[in-house]
């Protein structure tokens, strides 16, 4: 796996590694201002890369050093490479979607937990079920999931919290009941994770391929998909509750690292650049080129305000190379211009039940700040489209059906921004 990834990365990465999955490194992670969970062990290693250019994104320069107030781990060169705090970083909490499965007793989330496994795929990943689909466990004939490849295979899928969910159920199961069927279900979890990145280091929605052209094979950035992938091996790598102990194997701990390292590397390979400055990231990139690409026929390629957020919080909670700082530092003045800000403006959603198809959902609201969910590639404008595949510049112009059935808007950069500025990037 990875084996474009060059000499000094891997160096990087096994000092980590070393340093901190026996917990007795010298990064410390600050715990986080909302309760997540804290280890004294090394966070995991980012990336080196010396960027591969594209039209999408690809050239990395050097910054300044970190001004940051968090910990450090050692470098290839024997140098310190520093780290953030991460408290109020946006990226925690990311992985607790399960915790609304659980129930009352141990002994209902193990009923659950059974029930689970018998839905999970032989590759190990799960399709985008919801909680009630783990009320009765699988009758050995229907679909277990809505999609299929090549040969008829079923597909497993990061889409909408998927296998990550499971997986974080099942490890909360097995350290509460010590039953390691729980634990292997766990494994094979991880095992389809590891299995489905491409060997450029970003995740694809989906496993194994769908067949054809289909936006599901790129690697998607959507709905932080693999940002969310990124956050539970990170918090793996460091045994952070409920995936410490002997949840995991060695040997995947330690591939782990390496499939960490490649995450990042993809991620400062697709910045998008725009007039020679690094901007963000689209919701899809091409696995080989890196360069942006659409989804769905209202999801045009376009620099993302939402998804990008996700993935330049998880870039800081990684230690701060100069090719990671510079990346983030320059995704935070992109989401801190006033060009691609929307001042005193809100995203409001339609209320539920109503008819009313003159409803505006970008609305003034003093004190508040919006930024669209897609920009132009080449400039800093918002955009909209409809099932017509056709850009739009005002939310009017497209039909009611995508106007009020999608997230056009929202706060994405207030929280990012705030964290920043406690970390002193500013």
């Amino acid at each position: 796996m990875f084996n474009n990834l060059f000499t000094p990365l891997v160096a990087v990465v096994l000092t980590v590694l070393l340093a901190g999955c026996g917990g007795g490194g010298s990064n410390e992670v600050i715990p986080p201002a909302n309760g997540g969970s804290s280890s004294s062990s090394s966070s995991s290693s980012s990336s080196s890369s010396s960027s591969s250019s594209s039209s999408s994104g690809g050239s990395s320069s050097s910054s300044s050093s970190s001004s940051s107030s968090g910990g450090s781990s050692s470098s290839s060169s024997g140098g310190e490479v520093p780290t953030l705090s991460q408290a109020g970083n946006p990226i925690y909490g990311e992985l607790d979607n399960y915790k609304s499965w659980l129930g009352s007793s141990l002994a209902a989330d193990q009923t659950r937990a059974d029930n689970m496994i018998t839905w999970q795929m032989p590759h190990g990943g799960f399709y985008k079920n919801a909680e009630s689909t783990y009320d009765a466990p699988w009758n050995g004939s229907d679909a277990r999931s809505g999609w299929t490849g090549s040969g008829g295979v079923e597909l497993g899928t990061i889409d909408n919290d998927a296998t990550v969910t499971e997986l974080m159920f099942l490890a909360d199961v097995y350290q509460r009941s010590n039953d390691t069927k729980y634990r292997d279900a766990a494994r094979d979890a991880l095992e389809f994770l590891l299995t489905m990145q491409y060997e450029s280091g970003g995740w694809p929605q989906v496993y194994p391929a769908r067949t054809g052209t289909t936006y599901s094979n790129y690697v998607t950035f959507n709905d932080g998909a693999m940002a969310r992938v990124l956050i539970l091996l990170d918090h793996a790598l460091r045994e952070d509750a409920p995936l410490g102990g002997d949840l995991f194997t060695d040997d995947q701990r330690a591939r782990m690292a390496v499939a960490i390292a490649g995450g990042v590397d993809f991620i400062l390979n697709a910045q998008i650049v725009q007039a020679d400055a690094k901007t963000v990231w689209c919701a899809q990139h091409d696995p080989e080129t890196y360069e942006p690409r659409g989804a769905r026929d209202y999801e045009l390629a376009s620099k993302s305000g939402k998804e990008s957020m996700l993935v330049t919080a998880f870039l800081m909670s990684q230690p701060q190379t100069a090719e990671v700082e510079d990346a983030v530092r320059s995704a935070l003045a992109w989401y801190r211009s006033p060009v691609v800000q929307e001042a005193d403006t809100a995203y409001v959603k339609r209320p539920s039940g109503s008819t009313d198809d003159t409803w505006n959902p970008i609305q003034a609201k003093s004190g508040s700040t919006m930024w669209y969910r897609f920009y132009d590639l080449g400039q800093d404008v918002g955009f909209f489209a409809d099932r017509s595949g056709i850009k739009q510049y005002d939310i009017m112009a497209i039909d009611a059906e995508r106007r009020y059935g999608y997230e056009w808007g929202g706060n994405y950069g207030s929280e990012l921004i705030a964290y920043a500025d406690s970390v002193g990037y500013f």
